[in-house]
């Protein structure tokens, strides 16, 4: 996949903010997210294994921060 295309599909999916997430807060499956953003109509089957990877990777950072995000609030909270 063309490096350029990637880059602006990811940079396309951060500028929506957080990633999308269901009922109970959870964000969707690298399946669903594919759906959410369309991608999955306007790129081959193959650019499209690059970009799951690349939203993964995306989930995976986007939760790890919410977890030290609540770590961090919880120091606060005892240190009030």
């Amino acid at each position: 996949m063309n490096i350029h295309k990637k880059r602006d599909i990811v940079d396309f999916v951060r500028k929506q903010g957080k990633l999308p997430t269901d009922q109970f807060g959870q964000i969707l499956p690298v399946k669903d997210l594919m759906s959410w953003f369309e991608l999955d109509k306007c790129l081959t089957a193959s650019e499209q294994e690059v970009i799951r990877k690349e939203l993964t990777a995306l989930v995976d950072a986007e939760e790890a921060m919410e977890k030290l995000r609540l770590m961090e609030q919880a120091q606060t909270n005892r240190s009030s």
